[in-house]
């Protein structure tokens, strides 16, 4: 199919129907036109004519088709885009509908890291059913990279995390905004019978010599242990763990011989608990800036600008 010049917006508005838009994304999100056709509750013929009558609407194949499902061609990957954009537009207005006949509700799709989820977004999420409890919050949990591509696309509302050091975000979305809300700090934990846990301060080098949880190499914060080493005249261990998993790490530390590295907040938790002990070491290297990234520009909705405000109020609460 040979892609050709259309008249313009309002030709194109004219062609498209909306539910062809929710047809070729459940498509791709499906992977195959049967079991796209079994969630939209369609037959598959149906499929098969709305995305051809999509194509021919706009000019171009959109997908690939092959014996393992469908795929997008370059030109779907551009439509998908702006569809994902358009699809989450058509959610905040329903959110927006429905919180003007019966009150304030909808949905916030908030992404998040682990290390940044441990408390302040669970105060957040806590205010915000105080003041709207038909509000649905749904988490994902992924690496900064990843959120901030599903921010700009409009699979997420917000991203809340920590701020990259290097500011390559700012390159790589320049769209995206952010608004700081607090400064975090690392510390050194382990198991609370850990031979170090009741010194008064220890040193690095004591340290190095029991086996360490570091986070994935993949991660920013990874840059800020390893340089954590490097300032003090120091190897990385060679005995290590890397993960970013909480949990684990908190069960792998239960051996009293494992050490790692948490934000503050995080770990006093779990010191709260009695499950960990915060090891002192001086001085200690920041965890860096926590805050909120949101498109630049973006249509205002009121669940989602309430959930910045509850945010705010958590920040101020802890």
């Amino acid at each position: 199919m040979s892609v050709h010049n259309l008249a313009g917006p309002t030709s194109l508005c004219r062609k498209l129907r909306f539910a062809q838009i929710v047809v070729f994304e459940q498509v791709l999100r499906s992977g195959s036109i049967v079991r796209a056709a079994r969630a939209l509750n369609m037959t598959q013929s149906a499929v098969t004519k709305v995305i051809q009558e999509l194509e021919s609407n706009i000019g171009g194949a959109l997908l690939v088709r092959s014996n393992r499902g469908v795929t997008a061609t370059e030109f779907g990957k551009l439509v998908a885009r702006r569809a994902k954009a358009l699809l989450g537009e058509m959610r905040h207005l329903t959110d927006e509908i429905n919180a003007f006949h019966s009150g304030t509700s909808g949905q916030v799709l908030v992404g998040t890291l682990i290390s940044a989820s441990a408390v302040l977004l669970p105060r957040a999420i806590q205010l915000l059913k105080e003041k709207a409890p038909e509000v649905i919050v749904t988490l994902r949990i992924a690496q900064m990279d990843q959120l901030l591509q599903a921010l700009v696309v409009g699979d997420l509302d917000v991203v809340v995390g920590r701020v990259p050091e290097d500011g390559s975000w700012r390159t790589a979305a320049p769209q995206l905004e952010t608004e700081i809300l607090h400064r975090e700090q690392l510390c050194i934990v382990a198991g609370v019978h850990h031979p170090l846990a009741s010194c008064a301060c220890s040193t690095l080098p004591e340290l190095t010599a029991f086996p360490w949880i570091l986070p994935t190499r993949d991660s920013s914060l990874r840059q800020t242990t390893d340089r954590l080493f490097y300032d003090a005249g120091l190897p990385v261990p060679t005995n290590i763990v890397e993960s970013l998993s909480v949990l684990t790490n908190v069960a792998l530390m239960f051996d009293q011989k494992t050490i790692g590295l948490m934000p503050r907040s995080a770990a006093e938790q779990f010191v709260g608990r009695g499950s960990l002990a915060i090891i002192p070491l001086d001085p200690m290297p920041a965890f860096g800036d926590v805050g909120v990234f949101t498109v630049a520009d973006a249509l205002t909705v009121r669940a989602v600008e309430l959930f910045k405000d509850c945010l705010r109020a958590a920040v101020l609460e802890i």
